[in-house]
């Protein structure tokens, strides 16, 4: 397996774990607000709170680096 598949599996997840969690989040503060509504904000939100995988290439070769919303700095990997 691949550095870019690990880190696109550990993306996956961890925008599943943030999905789950702004899913409940909503199921506990908000009762009467319907599943498709809070399957669509917390795509949203889960999709904004994620990182990012950017693949780009150098005089070294390909490079894989993540970006996040929280971060200035990129991560390198």
């Amino acid at each position: 397996m691949t550095l870019k598949t690990k880190v696109k599996i550990v993306n996956a997840i961890a925008f599943f774990i943030t999905f789950l969690m702004i899913w409940m989040l909503l199921h506990i503060l908000f009762e009467n607000l319907e599943s498709a509504y809070k399957g669509m904000i917390s795509a949203a939100l889960a999709v904004l709170l994620t990182p990012r995988i950017n693949n780009y290439k150098t005089q070294s070769g390909s490079q894989i680096q993540l970006i996040w919303f929280f971060l200035k700095k990129t991560i390198k990997i």
